[in-house]
């Protein structure tokens, strides 16, 4: 059987691309750094709410009449390690702002690329990330990780990607609006996807189990390394149930027995019960990063399985930001949602 090839590039720099907070509401936003806009006004509301924070900019049209734009940017841990807080932004502050615009003509809505403050600061909330990693090393796959960069969202969300889907999967790709994701529920995305954003994870691992925790939707893996099978296929479970086994340093992970996602195998492809993924994790020969493979399949609704990697960064040095998920604010861009043509 031929595999679909897909690296998702999490060592290069994405300028474009989104960050953990990435789900449901990017969709509407040219992310094309050719495409961005800047505009400028007076800040009538700052909500540094999870999972995206929210920018309220009054501003001063051709016309003369005042508009109101809603800004959205990532979420609170992303925003915090490059160097925001609550206290960042206030009413009254004048900024200027570039920006992702909608790809609706006319929205006063965007994607927030960087403030730029009266007094000569400029902050992005798309890059800057954590400070230069100290030189520590790792001695196995157990410690504290961060997703080393963001990923291509145009790939995972199959905007111009050829995963090979079946009728079914390329029919919930073109109906996909946002609304169909459980995040805008809180629930989080399932791996690989939840595995491949720009987040900090905790692995813990003993000799008959790993765990892997997630600072983004604080989600929770579990790894059986005792040599257990799958349950029955009437036992599952949102992140599916996984098993271990090392071939030499690599720990081989095999998962099945998920629950039907919206978006569990891209932010526009559900997944079904025969969902399958392994997953390779490998440390590095310097102990400075994990490496992520990965092969996936659905026949529900991928034509073929899917191949992909990924790399994590050693970081024992950084704090994993709690991130209480607000579903007023995660459901917020449903209420200006364009109606489908």
């Amino acid at each position: 059987m031929r595999l679909q090839i897909l690296t998702f590039g999490l060592t290069v720099s994405l300028s474009v691309a989104g960050t953990a907070g990435a789900h449901h509401t990017q969709l509407q936003f040219n992310l094309n750094p050719t495409a961005m806009e800047t505009i400028e006004g007076t800040v009538n509301e700052f909500d540094f709410r999870s999972p995206h924070v929210y920018l309220y900019l009054e501003t001063e049209e051709p016309d003369g009449s005042t508009a109101l734009w809603e800004l959205e940017a990532t979420s609170t841990p992303n925003l915090i390690r490059r160097g925001w807080s609550r206290d960042t932004l206030k009413p009254g502050d004048e900024v200027r702002i570039d920006i992702h615009p909608a790809h609706q003509p006319g929205q006063h809505i965007a994607r927030v690329g960087t403030v730029h403050f009266s007094d000569g600061r400029s902050l992005s909330a798309t890059s800057g990330g954590p400070p230069t990693p100290p030189d520590v090393r790792a001695n196995s796959l157990a410690g504290r990780w961060f997703g080393q960069s963001n990923f291509d969202q145009t790939q995972l969300h199959l905007t111009d990607s050829p995963w090979p889907l079946t009728p079914k999967g390329e029919a919930a790709r073109v109906a996909f609006d946002g609304t169909q994701n459980p995040q805008v529920d809180c629930i989080p995305m399932t791996a690989p996807s939840i595995m491949l954003y720009s987040t900090v994870f905790d692995v813990s691992l003993t000799q008959d189990r790993m765990t892997i925790e997630g600072e983004w939707l604080n989600f929770e893996r579990i790894v059986y390394l005792d040599g257990r099978a799958h349950p029955s296929t009437s036992e599952r479970s949102l992140q599916g149930h996984s098993v271990g086994s090392w071939e030499g340093e690599t720990l081989v992970i095999d998962t099945a027995n998920f629950t039907n996602h919206g978006g569990g195998n891209a932010f526009e492809v559900p997944s079904g019960a025969g969902k399958h993924l392994v997953e390779r994790l490998t440390l590095s020969a310097d102990g400075k990063h994990l490496n992520y493979e990965w092969v996936l399949e659905d026949p529900e609704y991928m034509a073929e399985p899917v191949v992909g990697d990924g790399r994590w960064e050693y970081r024992p040095d950084l704090n994993r930001q709690p991130l209480d998920c607000n579903p007023e604010v995660s459901r917020r861009f449903i209420e200006r949602m364009t109606p489908q043509e």
